[in-house]
């Protein structure tokens, strides 16, 4: 088969013919005033997940100290659930209603949900306020991430690779004002003080992150056949689906570039988060103190910054499929060379794991919306982003209880262990993303996917 004739079939599978007309803006004031909003709001969203570690890590040795870590987990595990789950009532109600009311609303519960933290001292109270925070996170990122897909085309990667930037540059704010905060004032203060933090930024991102097109509920746009039937069998019952997706005769059906994508970014997502939670009480078990752990975390995010804005920009020029599936196949090599045989060398070692596994685990979440939309119609990115996060969702309500259960007793060979499990997610998040890649183009390495 030609180069050109493989060409033309990775077209018709992305879908890259415009069938509902848009003219992408591509760039200009309007577009780039939206881009900064939707820095912003990821800034809080994204931001406040990724440097959830100097939350736990935090709590797990103070307030709540004579608690086991797999009590303490059912705190960051159910609002990382919420945090990803709750969109799923989100994208079609973007998709219809545009992004206005839903940031507002965003901005209230995460806004409430920190300040109730800051007067918490029971576990029963930390988790209804992350409940509240999880909400917000949730019903914020499905608006943040679709509305720049709706600006942005040819420029899409590198878009949405400087908006979800914010995500590191978050981690990076919220770590180091924790880490000064928590000794200087207190930790009613320092979580009082994010709080008012993410008012402002939600409040711009609320401001500026406008949708250019909402879907007119009286009508439906253009979509494939078999678009449509997925859309049916989803709104079908439970069991329903169930029974059809076990149909041999549906199997052929099934859109498997979609289902190895969500596979794929759902065990990245896993792998990433597990790091996130407990890479600061990794340090301390190695015997490095609270506020090494709080400066890991920052190098962590650091670098991510330049982990999400390049792999976007390249991704443009050689596609984002091809990019992502190198950015993991490279965090797989910083867990099982790095970080699984030699993490208990010396602070230097984990600081060098920071780096580069802050770099390349970066692109874990900041592709999955850019290689989404490539295979999605721009009207209902918002409703197959959101069923994404859904699954995330589920994973992280279970993988964290999990991952505190295995260093429940925070020995080195517990925590060993631990990298493990992470090594092998990431490794099965780089079989799934290049399955789904393979469904698009086979197995040709030379073409722009």
């Amino acid at each position: 088969v030609s180069r050109e004739a493989l060409a033309i079939k990775r077209d018709q599978v992305l879908g890259v013919e415009d069938t509902e007309g848009l003219d992408y803006p591509d760039g200009g004031f309007k577009a780039y005033l939206v881009l900064f909003g939707c820095f912003c709001g990821l800034t809080v969203c994204l931001g406040f997940i990724n440097s959830i570690g100097a939350v736990s890590g935090y709590l797990s040795i103070h307030q709540l100290s004579n608690l086991p870590a797999s009590t303490i987990s059912w705190i960051f595990s159910i609002y990382l659930c919420l945090a990803y789950g709750t969109g799923i009532f989100i994208g079609s109600l973007f998709d219809k209603k545009g992004a206005f009311k839903i940031l507002a609303c965003s901005t209230a519960l995460i806004f409430l949900g920190l300040m109730a933290t800051a007067n918490c001292v029971e576990v029963w109270q930390f988790i209804l306020s992350f409940i509240s925070l999880g909400v917000g996170n949730g019903i914020g990122l499905p608006p943040l991430v679709a509305v720049i897909n709706q600006w942005f085309f040819k420029k899409r990667g590198q878009a949405i690779g400087i908006a979800t930037c914010g995500g590191s540059a978050g981690a990076i704010l919220f770590t180091l004002t924790l880490r000064h905060l928590y000794f200087e004032f207190g930790f009613v203060w320092a979580m009082r003080t994010v709080a008012f933090m993410c008012l402002t930024l939600m409040s711009i991102a609320t401001g500026l992150a406008k949708e250019r097109i909402t879907r007119d509920p009286k009508s439906k746009p253009k979509r494939h056949q078999q678009q449509i039937d997925d859309e049916i069998a989803f709104e079908k019952s439970f069991w329903n689906r169930v029974l059809q997706a076990l149909d041999p005769h549906r199997l052929n059906n099934l859109d498997l570039k979609f289902c190895f994508l969500v596979t794929g970014a759902f065990m990245g997502e896993l792998s990433l988060i597990l790091t996130l939670t407990y890479f600061p009480s990794y340090a301390i078990a190695r015997g490095f103190s609270e506020s090494d752990s709080y400066l890991l975390l920052t190098v962590w995010n650091a670098t991510g910054i330049l982990g999400r804005w390049l792999p976007g920009y390249v991704s443009d020029k050689l596609g984002r499929f091809n990019v992502n599936i190198i950015m993991i196949l490279g965090l797989n090599i910083c867990l099982f060379v790095i970080w699984l045989p030699f993490g208990g060398k010396g602070l230097n070692v984990l600081y060098a794991f920071a780096a580069l596994g802050g770099f390349y685990s970066a692109s874990v979440l900041s592709m999955v919306p850019t290689c989404l939309a490539q295979i999605t119609l721009a009207s209902e990115l918002g409703k197959k982003y959101s069923i994404v996060n859904a699954f995330m969702s589920v994973g992280n309500l279970v993988v964290i209880p999990i991952g505190a259960s295995i260093i429940s007793k925070g020995s080195i060979h517990d925590y060993n262990m631990f990298v493990v499990l992470v090594a092998c997610l990431a490794l099965g998040a780089f079989i799934f993303w290049t399955l789904s890649r393979f469904m698009i183009v086979g197995t040709k390495f030379n073409i722009k996917v």
